[in-house]
Parts: structure tokens; C-alpha cells; sequence
């Protein structure tokens, strides 16, 4: 049975109230809580955890949130952080987004892929951007125009709207496998 809590979000809401240096919405009606933790938990392991700064709970269908950090774990373990400015939590669609200097660094593989912003379905665990995406693996880097959708393990990272040209010529194609095979 898989399981959503608001880590010590009671104790946080008796707390809540107005900030001047976080204000997502402007309602006056926001309620705010710092340092909170929501994560999901399966067999008694946590799937993954999303931490913030501070959260503001008056929209009841999601948070928004300041500097959060989601961790995604394998196994028990955290194998990969996403980072960046803001983001919210729609409960109901079970999507994270992650938006402002976003940073995807997985904890196992020497991969990291910076954008604008990430998207993480929760039932699908998928990470994905839609903007111009910039992946580095090892002493590789890779531009992704269109963005890129992976598995929450980075292991396997598909390049969205790529375009690659087909020569020409057979003659090319024969020059290119010339070449390869030196």
C-alpha cells in the first residue's frame, strides 16, 4: 500500500503565515510552513522524498514550493536529486514540477542535466523537461532542444524533437564507414 505524509505538517501549519521573502501567490489567505518533508513510502521504504525551504498549502489541490529538493531512491537508497528555485506538488495528478535553475544529479552514475525546469509524475516515475536541456555524463555533454524524458535511475535518457541528417549521397554513407573503420 503506498502511502503520502506530510511529515510533521500539523505541528508546521499551526505555524503558518504570511512571508514577504516567499509570496507564490497573491492571496492573503496563504498558508505557509518551513522545512517540510513529503514523501511516499511502500513497504515500509520510502520511494521518494520532497523537501522544502518552505511551503505554501492555501491551494488545496497543490503546494508551492521554495528551493525544494526531491530525492528519488532505489532500493532504500537515494540515487537521485533534483534541484531548483521553486516548484509545486498537485496532489491530485501526483506530479512534482521543479522550475528555476533546475538540476537533475544522479547520486549513482556520473550523470548530471541541467534545464528551466522538471517535470516528475510520481505513478510513472518519469522525469522530464520540455525546454532546451543540457546532459553531461562523464567528460560528455549533450544539447537537447526540444528536452529529454528519463527513467528516475538516468539510465536511460531519450532526447526529445532531435533532428539528424541523413546524407545525401550512398557515396557518404560509404566515406563515413570508411572512416569509422580506421
Amino acid at each position: 500500500m503506498r502511502k503520502y505524509l506530510l511529515f510533521g505538517l500539523l505541528p508546521l501549519l499551526a505555524a503558518c503565515g504570511g512571508s514577504d521573502t516567499f509570496s507564490p501567490t497573491e492571496d492573503a489567505g496563504m498558508q505557509l510552513a518551513t522545512q517540510v518533508s513529503i514523501f511516499e513510502s511502500k513497504d515500509s521504504q520510502k520511494q521518494w522524498v520532497l523537501r522544502a525551504d518552505a511551503v505554501d498549502f492555501s491551494d488545496l489541490k497543490s503546494a508551492t514550493l521554495k528551493n525544494p529538493v526531491l530525492l528519488l531512491k532505489e532500493n532504500g537508497q537515494d540515487s537521485v536529486q533534483v534541484t531548483g528555485d521553486t516548484g509545486t506538488f498537485d496532489y491530485p495528478h501526483k506530479l512534482v514540477s521543479i522550475d528555476g535553475h533546475a538540476v537533475i544529479k544522479s547520486l549513482t552514475e556520473n550523470a548530471t542535466i541541467t534545464a528551466e525546469q522538471f517535470s516528475y509524475d510520481v505513478d510513472k516515475n518519469r522525469i522530464w523537461s520540455d525546454t532546451k536541456t543540457v546532459i553531461t555524463r562523464g567528460g560528455a555533454k549533450v544539447t537537447a532542444k526540444g528536452g529529454v524524458e528519463t527513467d528516475s535511475k538516468l539510465s536511460k535518457i531519450e532526447l526529445k524533437k532531435q533532428r539528424t541528417r541523413l546524407p545525401a549521397r550512398t557515396d557518404e554513407l560509404k566515406l563515413n564507414k570508411d572512416i569509422l573503420h580506421k
